[in-house]
């Protein structure tokens, strides 16, 4: 029983999740990115959902079904946000924020879930808002 035990543990200790990333931005930055990088083979029915989490809840940037979804983003995000050209191919996720506000200082949350809705990737970014050296 301890064994089966040990070796529980052992995988649960191995599934950690990475701390969250720290990006820094200032007035000065013309766009910041909110990196996401997977190796992970992904099926071409996901949905990629960029949301901020704190300090307020709200809905950044969705990518579905192979095109990007301004329609079911906050106001205060069109037309500022990009992804790169065919990020499941390239497995590169990450999130450009054109003209960053103070206001768009908090917690990032990239989740990534297949057709089912069951989620398959997910990664947090914080955005901190620097004081620019003028």
């Amino acid at each position: 029983f301890l064994s089966s035990l040990f070796y529980l543990s052992v995988f649960f200790c191995s599934l950690s999740v990475p701390p969250p990333q720290v990006v820094n931005v200032t007035d000065a930055d013309e766009s910041v990115l909110l990196p996401f990088k997977t190796t992970a083979v992904l099926p071409q029915h996901v949905t990629v959902e960029w949301t901020l989490t704190e300090p307020t809840e709200r809905m950044v940037h969705v990518y579905e079904s192979g095109n990007n979804q301004p329609d079911n983003q906050d106001q205060d995000y069109k037309d500022r946000t990009e992804m790169k050209e065919d990020p499941l191919r390239t497995g590169d996720l990450s999130l450009t924020l054109k003209k960053p506000r103070l206001t768009d200082s908090g917690i990032y949350t990239c989740t990534v879930c297949n057709k089912d809705g069951h989620m398959l990737l997910q990664r947090v970014v914080t955005l901190r808002w620097k004081q620019s050296a003028s």
